[in-house]
């Protein structure tokens, strides 16, 4: 309420303070030794004695999927994490992630009171994919639904922090494929043995095999009947998978609708604000979202 009452001048510095003071408390917050306790516990049942496996640090917010808004690479994804000590601290971190500048700014063109955002914490067991990038069920030049747009690279986390990936348009109906893009990236990302993500030389070869073709497109030929995607009015969207291929074997990790904001793609701020993260490996920013 006192910001509000600001001149319009002033408004803009004190919430910032306001969003910044907000993220660094939760930033730094201890979350206790009886959450420490129920997690080790949850982590064992789930995956294993503490630092036998690793997983990804992600976040779901209630802010997202919203009409022309699906939020996603807004908030910060850790991979790799491995060791109960570590998961606590990236969980904080992602937790407070939402009042990153960026994201706070994203969603404030969505909403009137952008600091009501509700995070929840997903742990996700990482799959060391040799391949792995995105696919919306949509021809992304025409909008049409009977093709699907596909970006993948080799390694972990494809297509998904800038990175110059291979672009494929699939027929549904006849399994016609049509390069629009050859991946030029150098190098690609696996997991590291101790956590993290380290880098490799690719093979130069083309990313995705005929045979990891005629599965997403299986895929995407199923998703309307057995995961159908809607926006809020309950209109059908397409849906946007996040993928990988392990040893050939199709993984799914995330479908979510394919929501657009024409609005978002014009705002200069929001874009620029945009550019100096698409270089950074820990934050999954996704190369279709539209926020």
């Amino acid at each position: 309420h006192r910001i509000g009452r600001m001149p319009a001048s002033q408004r803009e510095g004190e919430t910032r303070k306001l969003r910044e003071r907000m993220r660094t408390w939760i930033a730094t917050t201890d979350p206790g030794p009886a959450f420490r306790a129920a997690l080790q516990r949850a982590m064992q049942a789930r995956f294993g004695a503490d630092g036998s496996l690793a997983v990804y640090v992600r976040s779901d917010t209630n802010v997202e999927d919203l009409p022309g808004f699906s939020g996603a690479g807004l908030n910060l994804t850790v991979p790799n994490v491995v060791g109960l000590d570590r998961v606590v601290e990236a969980i904080v971190q992602v937790w407070a992630s939402p009042f990153d500048e960026r994201a706070f700014a994203w969603r404030q063109m969505r909403m009137d009171a952008p600091e009501h955002v509700y995070v929840s914490v997903l742990l996700q067991r990482a799959v060391p994919v040799e391949k792995s990038g995105v696919m919306v069920t949509q021809d992304l030049a025409s909008g049409s639904p009977d093709a699907y747009t596909v970006a993948a690279n080799e390694g972990v986390g494809g297509a998904v922090s800038g990175q110059a990936a291979e672009e494929l348009l699939i027929d549904a109906g006849t399994g016609k494929v049509q390069l629009l893009a050859e991946a030029s990236a150098a190098t690609r990302r696996v997991l590291g043995e101790g956590g993290g993500l380290e880098t490799r030389p690719v093979s130069g070869q083309p990313v995705l095999a005929p045979a990891e073709i005629a599965q997403l497109r299986q895929l995407g030929r199923q998703l309307p009947e057995r995961f159908p995607q809607h926006d809020e009015a309950g209109q059908v969207v397409p849906a946007d998978v996040e993928f990988g291929f392990v040893a050939g074997r199709l993984a799914l990790f995330q479908i979510r609708p394919y929501l657009q904001s024409k609005a978002a793609r014009r705002d200069r701020f929001l874009l620029e604000l945009d550019a100096p993260l698409r270089a950074q490996s820990g934050r999954v920013i996704q190369p279709w979202k539209e926020h």
